[in-house]
C-alpha cells in the first residue's frame, strides 16, 4: 500500500503526535526539576543531548504537520516556520530558567541539540509532504 502524502493526513493525527511528545517532555521535565534525572541517564555520555534532539525535533515535526506548514516570519531572508518558533523559543527560555534551579544545569549545548533536532526533523516533515 503506498504512503499517503502528509498533506492528506488528517490534522487530528498530527495533533496526537504533538500531544504524545509534549506529554513525554512534560513528564521528563517534571522529574528533572523535582528529583533530578535518574541515574540511568548517566549510563550513556551525552544522552541528554540525544533526548533534546529527539524531543525538539519530533515536536517540530508533528507541530509543523498539525499547523499545515505555516511560516511565522522572515528573518535574514529566511522564512521561519511557525513550528520552529513555537518549539525553540520556549526551549531557550527553559534553558535560561535552569540557571536558577538547584537540580538542573543550563547548557548552550542542550539548546544547540534542540536547534539541531528542529533543523533536521522539521524539513523532513516538509519533504514527506511533497
Amino acid at each position: 500500500m503506498p504512503l499517503r502524502p502528509l498533506a492528506v493526513v488528517p490534522a487530528s493525527r498530527w495533533w496526537i503526535g504533538v500531544f504524545v511528545v509534549v506529554a513525554t517532555a512534560a513528564y521528563l521535565s517534571r522529574v528533572a526539576y523535582r528529583e533530578g534525572l535518574p541515574p540511568a541517564f548517566d549510563v550513556f555520555p551525552q544522552f541528554d543531548k540525544v533526548l533534546h534532539f529527539l524531543i525538539a525535533g519530533l515536536l517540530a515535526f508533528f507541530l509543523d504537520g498539525a499547523l499545515r506548514r505555516r511560516a511565522a516570519f522572515t528573518a535574514f531572508g529566511f522564512r521561519v516556520p511557525l513550528a520552529a518558533a513555537l518549539v525553540l523559543v520556549p526551549a531557550g527560555v527553559d534553558e535560561l530558567l535552569q540557571r536558577y534551579s538547584m537540580l538542573r544545569t543550563s547548557s548552550i549545548w542542550d539548546f544547540a541539540a534542540d536547534v539541531a533536532g528542529v533543523a533536521v526533523l522539521l524539513p523532513l516533515s516538509r519533504r514527506l509532504a511533497q
